[in-house]
């Protein structure tokens, strides 16, 4: 325990835009920075997509800005490169582990990592939770499906258990959440961030998006309905590696909630990649969005802390935003296109804008 501790005790950061200023190297404060964030696997892809939503100002970012990354020793990631990453470009990014046991046994009780989820919540403005692979399903108390891969295990639980510490859940309806104390911190998840977000509350997953919701087991199904198609299929024939794994489709708003206000009627297209969706959710999450069929949550809210929402889709890729990077849909393609150059203004790029406004307005809801 004293070693989890002694690695949170954060050096120093005061920081512009997230990252070292040019001519300041060498005079930082030595002091935690007066408003920070935490990102949760942070990889060096993770890493620069915030850097990224930061300085090009998507995400709006308050006159100091510190950012700890958090993680599991135990994931199948070597975080080495993400150290390097950052000494090599002088960014001000704390990396903090926590080293303690997990298995699905005690994710949602109280654990030896806990003093860690605390401290973590009681020193930053919020977290974010990025995509990845499928969640083990002994997570959510159902069987294992065929279609799903489990490659990540310490993630998922390491994840799982935090968002329960920050959020609670009805598997253990004992548990105080953390943001009892705190009920506007800011918590955002997309695609596994959400659907951790939901299961570490106490839902459950759809495992497999085409068989389970649709009764079909083929790509060539699954091309030939839209609505199935919530990641790209064509990219399973391997005629073509440059295609992306990435689909484009509209999402409906849901309920009365700060999402849907922002989809309004123009259903914007948005980015997805996934085979697995929520099912069930969890406590005291609300349903803000819909796939245009109505069969697939596309974002949820949380009806109690106002500061708490997930996606199923990505709202943080990189490709939103620059018409300098181009998208390959399908192998007869000839020309790639850019996001910006499909669905620009009211087709989806306005919506993913002010997305991440009212994002950056959350956090600064709590300058000090």
């Amino acid at each position: 325990m004293k070693k989890i501790l002694l690695l949170l005790v954060i050096t120093v950061i005061t920081v512009t835009s997230c990252s070292k200023s040019p001519g300041n190297e060498g005079k930082q404060e030595k002091h935690f920075p007066e408003t920070s964030v935490a990102i949760v696997n942070p990889t060096v892809a993770n890493i620069k997509t915030f850097r990224y939503l930061i300085d090009n100002k998507i995400l709006s970012c308050v006159d100091t800005f510190g950012i700890i990354g958090v993680y599991h020793a135990k994931q199948n990631y070597d975080f080495e490169r993400s150290q390097k990453y950052i000494d090599e470009n002088n960014l001000m990014i704390k990396l903090v582990k926590c080293e303690s046991e997990l298995s699905v046994k005690n994710i949602y009780v109280q654990n030896d990592c806990s003093n860690l989820f605390k401290e973590i919540f009681e020193r930053t403005k919020g977290v974010f939770f990025f995509g990845g692979p499928d969640i083990p399903a002994q997570c959510f108390n159902e069987k294992t499906h065929l279609m799903s891969s489990i490659t990540d295990p310490y993630r998922h639980f390491f994840e799982l258990s935090f968002l329960f510490h920050l959020l609670g859940g009805n598997q253990n309806e004992n548990h105080v959440a953390l943001l009892e104390n705190n009920p506007d911190y800011t918590v955002v998840g997309f695609c596994l961030g959400m659907q951790t977000m939901n299961c570490a509350t106490g839902g459950t997953m759809i495992q497999d998006i085409p068989m389970e919701v649709y009764n079909i087991s083929t790509v060539e199904d699954v091309l030939n309905m839209p609505d199935a198609q919530h990641k790209n299929y064509n990219s399973y024939f391997d005629y073509d590696d440059e295609l992306t794994g990435y689909n484009f489709h509209k999402i409906k708003p849901q309920g009365d909630n700060i999402i849907s206000k922002i989809i309004g009627r123009n259903e914007p297209y948005v980015l997805s990649s996934h085979h697995q969706a929520v099912e069930k959710t969890g406590k005291d999450l609300n349903i803000a969005a819909v796939s245009p069929d109505g069969k697939i949550i596309e974002a949820l809210v949380h009806q109690k802390y106002r500061h708490v929402a997930g996606t199923q889709f990505h709202p943080e890729y990189t490709g939103l935003y620059d018409r300098n990077i181009k998208i390959k849909l399908k192998h007869d393609d000839n020309d790639d296109q850019s996001y910006l150059s499909l669905y620009a203004g009211e087709k989806g790029e306005n919506f993913h804008r002010q997305y991440w406004k009212i994002i950056g307005e959350w956090l600064n809801y709590l300058k000090k």
